[in-house]
């Protein structure tokens, strides 16, 4: 079952020089996927990531998540789909330094009408769920790189999006942390979540069940490990 269309994708960036970030991308992401966006410095996959967060309108070309439309959406609208729908995580991590980690996970259902107690019961569950459970109440300059990035994936998971996107998530890591994550991530697949990840490293790449490379904002290549197999 297809979670995300993508219909004749572009984006071009106007100045002096016209920079085509992408050209026409056509894909389709089933519900379950881990996919890979690979490509080159510049090749659109950063773009790509954004448009299919809703951070960054396209220049022309669809984009349906869960049977919707996402720029067909008011501004206020596509904040409520960004929510409910997805979860980030981001290379640099993003947690706000004078929070702890509980609280940092805690802001994503800042304004879900729920108890207060069961917005602290669910964050903790969910860091218990990525190996954190007992730094719950570090600050994030207590936590080393690889817990740090452990809290981002779980302030992403905290409102259970069907879909999380991960931009670059191990970039600042060291190979070992980084491959903790990988398999953070990989057993998060395993249970059912969809992830779109952007990354350069093609050491990541025995984890996605499929690998899309982008050159100069177009499809390159698409290999599907699981339809090979």
């Amino acid at each position: 079952m297809s979670l995300i269309e993508i219909t004749n994708l572009s984006k071009h960036y106007l100045g002096a020089d016209t920079v085509v970030a992408l050209d026409g991308i056509d894909l389709e992401i089933h519900s379950g996927s881990f996919v890979g966006m690979m490509g080159p410095s510049g090749s659109g996959k950063s773009t790509f990531l954004s448009i299919l967060g809703g951070l960054c309108q396209p220049g022309s070309g669809r984009v349906v998540v869960n049977n919707i439309d996402l720029y067909d959406l008011g501004s206020e609208q596509l904040a409520d789909f960004r929510r409910e729908y997805l979860g980030f995580v981001f290379q640099a991590f993003n947690l706000i330094p004078y929070l702890t980690a509980l609280e940092n996970v805690m802001l994503p259902m800042a304004v879900k009408s729920l108890p207060a107690r069961e917005k602290r019961l669910r964050a903790q569950e969910v860091l218990e769920r990525v190996g954190l459970g007992a730094r719950v109440g570090h600050l994030p300059n207590q936590l080393s790189g690889g817990e740090q990035e452990r809290v981002a994936i779980a302030r992403a998971l905290v409102n259970k999006p069907p879909l999380i996107l991960a931009d670059e998530p191990t970039g600042s890591l060291d190979s070992a942390t980084s491959s903790e994550i990988m398999a953070l991530l990989a057993e998060l697949h395993r249970e059912g979540q969809t992830i779109v990840m952007v990354t350069h490293n093609p050491e990541t790449c025995s984890h996605f069940d499929r690998t899309i490379l982008l050159r100069d904002g177009c499809i390159a290549s698409d290999q599907n490990r699981l339809a090979a197999a």
